[in-house]
């Protein structure tokens, strides 16, 4: 996995569009809310991590692939690029 695909991950896990807690439990603080933070917390380092490594190496394709993971409308618009 590289940065931009952890940072996708991380967003994934946060904004619910990940698999949601199957257990179903009624209350927020469940040790299984906690894994998934963790686990969202993680991604988010290692993105992180990637990131500050590259930082003066990255390649314009790199770059794009930041710039798609990070921001949704740039995405959007490189998608719909794509498909003309």
């Amino acid at each position: 996995m590289n940065g931009p695909a952890h940072w996708a991950e991380a967003d994934l896990i946060l904004t619910g569009d990940a698999d949601p807690c199957s257990y179903g439990c009624p209350h927020t603080g469940c040790p299984r809310e906690m894994a998934m933070i963790g686990r969202a917390i993680a991604h988010g380092l290692l993105a992180n991590t990637a990131a500050v490594i590259a930082a003066n190496r990255l390649s314009p394709a790199d770059r794009h692939e930041w710039q798609k993971a990070i921001d949704p409308e740039y995405a959007a618009e490189q998608a719909a690029e794509a498909a003309l």
